[in-house]
């Protein structure tokens, strides 16, 4: 197996391809690797640059506010909504090439794409009443520094495509998930269980390849349960989605249950994820910001998705 880093210019290329315009700041380092397939790196790159929403989760950066739903109580303090601002990310490639054909030209090859992100993250929280009452109209916003640490693997195989008579091209024909840990986290997802109908699977290792046409197929417009369980019985959990964001239950048992309705979106990859916090990130503004996300590719319509293998 040949293992390298993207390039200066590739990672440029890289950045701008996948949408990083004003806040990315490519980390171009020295090859491993200097005899490493220049014309397979470059062509594996243009073929993950043509992607996006196989690279990209749409979620671990968005500035969308969550509401926090808590109960009012007399706790120091009580957050209303928080939400995150992503200031600078920084992206680097890792290029790893294997199974070799008779000529020596690798057909498969594996691209690990980590971003660090910084910034911060913001609870919008009220004060406890001045006249013994829960909570008064106060309000005040909370800040605390950010830095995340994102990772996705694609997998990549070099094929010639049926009926066509060129040379052999690199296609993705697998995805993982992404995980996203803070830095310096003590915040641990154990697993996630994803009900839907006649779907029910646990999924335990969010960088676990899914083969494109096996992606998580969920069904437009019914209820999906996720539970999650992490390793401790007072975290905070929400949904992760596009237009979708809440906290689930906490079952007591290191267990947190949500239901969600899908809706119903165009074809197409689309993501979604749970994210579990500390509980002091949320309720003690002097507890640092501490936090795991997995987030996971679905379709409504896998089968139209294309994988081409050998």
């Amino acid at each position: 197996m040949r293992l390298t880093r993207l390039t200066p210019l590739l990672a440029l290329l890289g950045a701008i391809a996948l949408g990083g315009c004003g806040k990315s700041s490519p980390m171009g380092a020295t090859s491993a690797d200097p005899g490493a397939v220049p014309n397979d790196q470059a062509q594996v790159t243009q073929t993950v640059a043509a992607e996006p929403q196989l690279v990209d989760d749409g979620l671990a950066d968005s500035a969308d506010p969550t509401t926090i739903d808590s109960a009012p109580g007399f706790a120091a303090v009580q957050p209303i909504t928080w939400w995150r601002n992503i200031t600078h990310v920084d992206r680097t490639f890792e290029f790893a090439f294997s199974d070799p054909d008779t000529a020596g030209r690798p057909t498969t090859a594996v691209v690990t794409i980590r971003k660090v992100l910084t910034g911060r993250f913001n609870v919008l929280i009220g004060l406890p009443g001045t006249d013994g009452t829960a909570m008064d109209s106060t309000r005040e916003v909370i800040h605390k520094p950010l830095e995340d640490h994102w990772v996705r693997k694609l997998m990549l195989k070099r094929v010639r495509l049926a009926g066509e008579d060129h040379d052999p091209i690199w296609r993705i024909v697998a995805a993982t998930g992404v995980k996203v840990t803070s830095k310096g986290a003590t915040t641990n997802i154990v697993s996630l269980r994803v009900q839907d109908g006649g779907l029910d699977t646990t999924i335990t290792d969010p960088l676990a390849f899914q083969r494109l046409r096996r992606i998580v197929h969920l069904v437009p417009d019914t209820q999906v349960t996720l539970t999650v369980t992490t390793g401790r019985n007072d975290d905070v959990v929400f949904l992760r989605h596009a237009e979708r964001r809440f906290r689930f239950h906490n079952n007591g048992d290191n267990t947190y249950t949500g239901v969600w309705r899908t809706g119903v979106f165009w074809g197409g990859i689309h993501h979604f994820g749970v994210n579990a916090f500390s509980n002091g990130t949320l309720f003690d503004d002097q507890a640092p910001y501490d936090s795991q996300a997995w987030l996971f590719p679905f379709a409504f319509e896998p089968e139209v998705i294309a994988e081409t293998m050998p």
